[in-house]
């Protein structure tokens, strides 16, 4: 199935509005903006050995071989990942894509304000991009494939574009499509809100018509399709895909299946001086971990390194 011209349109215009630093990402609503959470996953990508998981694989695969001739980086949004590798000297050229024109321009401007000359900036669509032959020697995706509906054609079309010795790098929500949980994962994001005292549960949606925010706001499929059409849209295909055309040599869960939405709209309740929801906090990292370690619940999240097949 191919997304139709208006969802492409929905997808751009969301994305054009929900940048980097925007509301939905901003530190009292966005799980992943709570310190504690952001360390947590960044150990877990990196098997407890590094600070970023950037600087992991970079290091682990390429070393001293850095600077490379050319990489890439999908889906790269304001172009946070592509500069922090400039930093690093890791690349003489980088092309970035994305789909939202409001995000490229950011990425440029920031680009621009570093003196970063060596990022080459585009729009695009990668569900029809046609890359080029035998040219990178990583290929970046950062929170961006769960966003990519023609995954066979674009795992096709990364079997042609890499060098032979080319590494693809992945941060990836691979959990359930269109956050269509399973009964006993919804279960288990239900009972763990409770645990949440209600000190920790002010609300920072906007426009949400309560002080205290009520229950979990576990997505609808439909209600996501409709918002972005391009939400996890395959994404628990990922991972099977994947394997079709890759060796995967690293595979690193980093959990957030239930903490992506139970502290969602209300991170900013979780801050580090506060010794109680720090306590509230390790509560909720070790339900996660202990249930995805028995096997209850799968991880949603991954670090992945992977390499053409040989």
């Amino acid at each position: 199935m191919r997304t139709s011209g208006s969802d492409t349109e929905r997808t751009i215009d969301h994305w054009s509005e929900n940048l980097a630093g925007s509301e939905a990402f901003s530190p009292k609503v966005y799980w992943l903006a709570i310190p504690e959470v952001q360390i947590r996953h960044q150990s877990k990508a990196t098997q407890g050995k590094a600070n970023n998981w950037v600087d992991y694989f970079l290091e682990s695969y390429f070393g001293s071989r850095i600077p490379v001739e050319r990489m890439a980086s999908i889906g790269c949004g304001t172009g946070t990942l592509e500069r922090h590798l400039a930093h690093l000297n890791a690349f003489s050229r980088c092309d970035a894509f994305d789909i939202s024109p409001a995000a490229i321009d950011v990425a440029q401007q920031l680009a621009q304000k570093e003196n970063i000359e060596s990022i080459n900036y585009e729009v695009i669509d990668i569900n029809d991009f046609e890359w080029p032959s035998r040219a990178y020697d990583a290929v970046w995706f950062n929170g961006s494939l769960h966003h990519i509906e023609r995954l066979e054609d674009t795992c096709s079309q990364l079997v042609k574009s890499l060098k032979q010795d080319g590494y693809i790098f992945l941060n990836e929500y691979i959990g359930p499509s269109r956050f269509d949980f399973t009964d006993r994962q919804r279960q288990v994001i239900k009972a763990a809100f409770t645990l949440i005292p209600e000190s920790m549960r002010k609300s920072f949606i906007p426009n949400y018509p309560h002080a205290i925010l009520q229950s979990a706001p576990i997505p609808d499929p439909e209600g996501v399709r409709k918002t972005d059409p391009s939400e996890a849209v395959r994404s628990a295909e990922i991972m099977e895909i994947l394997q079709q055309y890759f060796d995967i040599v690293e595979y690193n869960e980093m959990g957030g299946t239930i903490l992506q939405f139970l502290l969602s709209g209300i991170a900013g309740n979780f801050q580090s001086a506060d010794l109680n929801s720090m306590q509230a906090l390790n509560m909720l990292f070790t339900i996660e971990d202990t249930l995805i370690e028995i096997g209850d619940i799968q991880s949603d999240f991954a670090c992945i390194a992977a390499k053409l097949k040989q």
